[in-house]
């Protein structure tokens, strides 16, 4: 389903260059301006950015979260990403951190860039800077010297300006105290867990407030939009057995496209993912560094690696694969993550790494150096990869000439009896998120399409990766809510699972206000015949066990603000579907161990801080400059 966005280097050296000449290289350079407002895709102030910047930016942008998420990347996460605005928002911000070197005089200097593209690994051969090969990598990626050192010279501004911004972050002894205290101090507490599965049996209905129910939540059993059709694939594997090549022609297409079958170094990694927004406050990193840490012991002590994934990683796929990456070059995954992975050697676990996603630990797996394929190890695929497009381009043509004739007489499924042609589908039924019956995959672009045409309209050949499709739509249901009767099932589950959460809320309420008034949870838990737990002694870094699921809430910190004067939480707190009532029983300051920690908080602190600095600047300079958009996003 991600083949739309798949994109293939033609050279190991595009993608080096690409993600290790300048990390920021995804939004500078490359593009050309014109001022003619067509061609645009907004301005800021008196610049333009062009709409093939933008869409370049973008697609780059993909490719980045693409290579982070693998295969639970899809066109849902991408709008929920609002990545296309992402990526406009980025192409601002460079110009006006360009704009504001400008101002600051802090433009980097001939000898600065000089220096730098002398330093890269890419452009160096046996350790020395190669002038032949600092011209053949630029030429690959259409970059003349001079356009590559003037987005290296913005690159170097950017950074400048930065630094500029961000050095007043100041970390003061008191801040570095209260940061070690706050994830180091321990309490202890007893508590009750109440889970409503247990009062599902007791809830009562009947089929009068079953129905009230459904019409009270219509919204959650709505069927959607559908529409029926019948439709023709032309599979390309079909005409795989009349297809032909000779040696020459195979042997003259692997001599022309060798750089195709120069593979680039790979990693075989797993990684387990600890979600963390880049901007988000140093008590939330803490608390997530302290569990990723946690974590990272136990893999560091041999624990199975496999298994600590699919316990702990927050990656969607991580459950089933167990934060299984696969193989994947450099330029595949954001950098961070890539230094790291490119860094270590097979069986090595790296400490934690902080991307924009959150905290990884990575195990590499497997390494595979960078190896051009020999005619002989290459001449099953491409003989295979031509046997394949010749395949293709029959089938297309067989689908272009059956769509000619449906078109002409809007009809499918009499052409394809007249032409003695299989239908695929003859009167399906599909929603826009189904797979179309015939095709292995989902395919949101080619259900788009779908979706678009009329009634007893026919499509034009659709392209998909089994083949070519002709598809006449036969019939179209709008949404609509089923008869209870059809759903009533689900409704039954839906009303028991809801009324025993009100339920246990219920009982969880009785339970700590009795608490409070009696001054002791183990007395009334008892009397109430509730099992009643003791934690030990923890801390937000090294948290209870049973307790852990809180920290997805905000219920974790509610534990920690308890006092000797005030024992319980104003209410139950909720840990997912369950309730906790909880009673403080102690609380130690724990001060052992600062001065071993005092450096890396002072980091973490300082980062926060610059983090800060650099968005409020960031923030203010939007202000000042005045942004039009041209095209709807």
């Amino acid at each position: 389903m991600l083949n739309l966005f798949r994109k293939h280097a033609t050279s190991w050296l595009i993608k080096v260059a690409l993600f290790l000449i300048v990390i920021v290289f995804i939004f500078w350079g490359g593009y050309s301006y014109k001022s003619q407002k067509d061609t645009q895709m907004a301005r800021v102030d008196d610049h333009y950015i062009s709409i093939n910047e933008y869409n370049q930016a973008y697609s780059r942008m993909v490719e980045m979260y693409r290579g982070q998420f693998g295969k639970a990347f899809s066109e849902d996460m991408i709008r929920q990403l609002n990545l296309k605005k992402q990526a406009l928002d980025m192409l601002v911000d460079r110009y006006v951190i360009s704009r504001a070197a400008q101002d600051l005089g802090l433009v980097a200097t001939t000898s600065e860039i000089q220096q730098k593209v002398l330093e890269y690994p890419v452009f160096q051969r046996d350790g020395k800077f190669d002038q032949n090969l600092y011209v053949r990598v630029l030429q690959q990626n259409r970059l003349s010297p001079e356009a590559f050192e003037q987005r290296l010279s913005e690159d170097l501004s950017a950074q400048k300006v930065q630094a500029f911004v961000t050095r007043q972050a100041i970390v003061t002894d008191a801040e570095v105290r209260a940061e070690f205290l706050f994830n180091n101090s321990t309490i202890q507490v007893s508590y009750v867990i109440l889970d409503p599965k247990s009062y599902e049996d007791q809830v009562a209905f009947d089929d009068n407030a079953l129905e009230s129910f459904f019409k009270g939540a219509q919204d959650r059993y709505r069927d959607p939009e559908k529409r029926q059709v019948s439709y023709v694939l032309f599979k390309a594997e079909d005409y795989l057995g009349g297809v032909q090549v000779t040696e020459d022609d195979v042997r003259q297409r692997y001599e022309e496209n060798k750089e195709k079958y120069r593979h680039e170094a790979e990693v075989h990694a797993r990684h387990i993912l600890f979600n963390l927004k880049q901007d988000a406050p140093e008590e939330e990193v803490s608390k997530v560094r302290a569990e990723a840490e946690k974590v990272l012991a136990e893999a560091k002590k041999g624990k199975n690696f496999t298994e600590l994934a699919k316990k702990y990683s927050q990656d969607p796929s991580a459950a089933q694969n167990g934060g299984d990456l696969g193989y994947f070059t450099r330029g595949k995954m954001i950098a961070p993550f890539s230094e790291a992975a490119f860094s270590m050697k097979p069986g090595e676990i790296s400490d934690l790494v902080r991307s924009p996603f959150g905290f990884h630990i990575i195990k590499v797996e497997d390494v595979r150096p960078e190896k051009t394929e020999s005619w002989e190890e290459a001449r099953a695929s491409v003989e295979k990869s031509m046997k394949e497009e010749k395949a293709r381009d029959i089938a297309f043509g067989k689908a272009q000439a059956f769509a000619d004739i449906a078109y002409a007489q809007r009809e499918v499924a009499n052409v394809a009896e007249a032409q003695k042609v299989k239908l695929t589908g003859d009167k399906v039924w599909v929603s826009q998120s189904e797979i179309l019956p015939g095709l292995e995959a989902a395919d949101p672009p080619l259900m788009q399409k779908i979706f678009a045409l009329g009634e007893k309209e026919v499509s034009d050949v659709l392209e998909t990766p089994k083949g070519f499709l002709v598809l006449e739509v036969t019939g179209k249901q709008e949404p609509q809510v089923p008869p209870f009767a059809k759903v009533k099932d689900r409704v039954v589950q839906d009303f028991k699972r809801e009324k025993a959460s009100e339920l246990t809320n219920m009982k969880a309420v009785e339970l700590i206000t009795a608490a409070k008034n009696a001054g002791s949870l183990e007395q009334v838990a008892k009397e109430k015949k509730f099992e009643v737990k003791k934690s030990g002694w923890f801390s937000r870094r090294d948290p209870d066990k049973d307790l852990m699921p809180l920290r997805q809430g905000a219920g974790f910190n509610t534990l920690f603000e308890l006092e000797g004067s005030r024992p319980f939480p104003d209410a139950p707190l909720s840990m997912g579907n369950r309730y906790v009532v909880v009673q403080l029983l102690g609380k130690k300051a724990v001060e052992e161990g600062l001065d071993k920690e005092r450096d890396s908080i002072v980091k973490r602190i300082r980062q926060v801080k610059e983090g800060a600095l650099w968005q409020s600047w960031m923030e203010a300079e939007r202000i000042k400059s005045k942004v039009e958009i041209y095209r709807e996003l």
